[in-house]
């Protein structure tokens, strides 16, 4: 019985470990929202500014083409935003897996755009 309990936890051990083992798949980050607005990314725990990091590395050494949130519905929208820049600023791909299907990522807090200049009421003509 002790046999079957030892090779059953190495099996289950052997299973998470393979799901982790493969942080790019088809050329794209797999990554998992995690809490306090954190990322799991190859079994480690990553903050915002540790996630932008670890991206750029894989982007220079793997040549990932994107980035993929698993799990996204259960992501925050600061997550969803924070994989959405880091991909823009990496001039990669941001997609999100929501209930199994893969999609693309569209930033729920979009940066806004610059205001365009005030316009100025009686301004003279510029002089040439």
């Amino acid at each position: 019985m002790r046999n079957i309990i030892v090779m059953a936890t190495a099996a289950t051990l052997a299973l998470a470990s393979a799901a982790f083992a493969r942080p790019v798949v088809d050329g794209r980050l797999q990554v998992e929202p995690a809490k306090d607005n954190k990322y799991i990314v190859d079994a480690s725990r990553l903050g915002k500014a540790e996630f932008f990091g670890y991206v750029g590395d894989f982007v220079d050494s793997k040549k990932i083409t994107g980035i993929v949130l698993l799990k996204g519905e259960r992501a925050s929208d600061e997550q969803k935003h924070v994989v959405a820049i880091t991909a823009t600023a990496q001039h990669i791909e941001a997609f999100i897996d929501l209930d199994g299907k893969v999609q693309p990522l569209v930033d729920p807090t979009p940066t806004p755009a610059p205001a365009a200049a005030p316009a100025i009421d009686n301004a003279a003509p510029a002089a040439h």
